[in-house]
């Protein structure tokens, strides 16, 4: 398939099995690829707006309303380069990453789901570096999704993922797809993954 169309199978599946934690994840990757499609694309970025939406999404995590209207409209219609300058003044103005303080004071579903949308606008390789990680870990693996960040990510971004995965977990993606798969299916991956220093 080709990435439109696989997109729009995983979009269809994520919405099918609404039971499993993986589609809101699927879904949050999915929709913030065609949000950004309509924000504003250049570098500009105002430093007001930025102090003034640091403090609003600290109000909003700090009364546990990450569902709060101010937060959506400003993760669906800031730029990249305006949400980095808006989540660098939150975490110089209160000490701590937005991400913590969701993690920290925020426990709903939407929470989480939150987290992996900023994530996804702003550092994708800590989504994906984490979503590979809870493919592995424990009995057995959570092939879909191994195989959908693998494939969808591989000719984007997987060197950063690697990078990031190696930081965070002590260890390599390699050496878990390696521990955590085997046969046709583990050679497939790690052709995708590429080389990795041990």
């Amino acid at each position: 398939m080709d990435p439109a169309e696989r997109d729009a199978n995983l979009v269809h599946g994520a919405l099918r099995r609404r039971g499993d934690g993986d589609h809101l994840a699927v879904l949050v990757e999915m929709l913030v690829s065609l949000v950004s499609s309509y924000r504003y694309g250049g570098d500009r970025v105002d430093a007001d707006v930025a102090k003034l939406e640091a403090s609003q999404l600290s109000e909003a995590v700090r009364r546990k309303q990450p569902h709060h209207d101010e937060v959506v409209r400003i993760l669906s219609t800031r730029s990249k380069p305006q949400l980095r300058a808006t989540l660098r003044r939150y975490r110089e103005d209160h000490g701590t990453d937005i991400v913590e303080d969701i993690d920290s004071r925020c426990s709903s579903q939407f929470a989480r789901t939150l987290k992996s949308a900023v994530w996804c606008l702003t550092s994708p390789e800590k989504h994906f570096a984490e979503m590979i990680r809870e493919s592995v870990v424990g009995l057995g693996t959570y092939e879909d999704m191994l195989t959908r960040v693998v494939v969808s990510r591989a000719e984007i971004d997987m060197r950063q993922i690697k990078e990031e995965y190696r930081a965070r977990f002590k260890t390599t993606v390699t050496c878990d797809v390696v521990d955590d798969t085997s046969f046709g299916y583990k050679d497939i991956l790690l052709a995708l993954v590429g080389g990795e220093e041990e």
